[in-house]
């Protein structure tokens, strides 16, 4: 099977993306192969066909951008690789997730990076859950006026309020550190209702945008605000620091599930484990839980 590798994503026109990919070295036939390029508007898909299958080309321009002038927008590519004489036969590249037009790590952002992501995992950070929002996608038939072009009802479970079907793309489980807030309420007219604004300390992945929901293993829930503060090393993105605001429990997005198996939940460990051992000896069963969490399989 061919192997795709180094997809990039280049242009300096706003009318048009130009998408680039090569192929590992081979002794195949590189015409039994058909390459078919998809994008989506999130790492997370879904993805659509972009391309009809083409062949010997290693380069296509995507002119459906054009219009799209938002600075935030993000645009995400894949490319599928199958052969010709048996379709079954496909590769997904990158095998997870996208590219799309940034600027890659050097060794230096990859190390401020990863030492910063170790120190959420292992001092100072939580286990979240986050809901990318979609931002674009399917416009949803239970609250979305097409005719007007605006919302006609809020709490809805089709869309959770943000007028795309679905809501949120699957939740992403990563460490990051809400920085506790001081408790204020207001007074409404029937009750007083908590207001609670703070910060979060993120890592590099994924990259976070506004309304995106964070959920803490305590089922408390927050949404991301504006304000965003992402900082980079030679345009990388290294750590992210965010405002979030606590989602009052009436409202729709307590409904988002977090579906995660029976024992997972039973044995749940949201903070590092090592903050949570004293052990005396090297022998102590609690030491040898603490580095395997440290140091055992897929810690790398």
């Amino acid at each position: 099977m061919l192997e795709v590798t180094n997809i990039r994503v280049r242009s300096f026109n706003l009318d048009y993306l130009d998408i680039y990919w090569d192929l590992a070295p081979t002794y195949e036939d590189v015409l039994d192969y058909e390459f078919v390029v998809q994008t989506s508007d999130s790492e997370f898909g879904p993805y659509y066909d972009l391309t009809i299958p083409i062949v010997d080309l290693f380069h296509v321009r995507d002119i459906t951008v054009k219009g799209r002038h938002s600075v935030y927008h993000k645009r995400y590519y894949r490319v599928i690789a199958r052969k010709r004489a048996d379709n079954t036969v496909t590769a997904t590249f990158p095998e997870l997730g996208g590219v799309r037009m940034s600027a890659p790590p050097d060794l230096y952002a990859l190390e401020m990076a990863r030492i910063n992501n170790l120190k959420l995992r292992e001092f100072m950070g939580r286990k979240v859950w986050i809901f990318p929002r979609k931002q674009s996608g399917q416009r949803c038939g239970v609250c979305w006026d097409k005719t007007m072009s605006r919302k006609t009802r809020s709490a809805c479970p089709s869309c959770f309020d943000t007028t795309w079907v679905g809501g949120f793309h699957p939740p992403v489980e990563v460490w990051c550190m809400i920085i506790s807030p001081a408790e204020q309420s207001a007074q409404t007219n029937f009750t007083r209702v908590a207001n609670q604004n703070t910060t979060m300390l993120a890592g590099n992945y994924p990259e976070l945008s506004e309304g995106d929901v964070v959920v803490e293993a305590e089922n408390i829930r927050w949404r991301v605000g504006s304000d965003l503060q992402k900082i980079r090393k030679a345009r990388a993105l290294i750590r992210q620091q965010v405002a979030v605001h606590a989602i009052p429990k009436s409202d729709i997005e307590y409904t988002l599930p977090i579906r995660l198996a029976d024992a997972d939940v039973r044995d749940l460990m949201a903070s590092p484990e090592r903050n949570y051992t004293n052990p005396s000896n090297l022998e102590d069963p609690a030491l040898l839980s603490a580095l395997n969490s440290v140091f055992g399989r897929g810690r790398g």
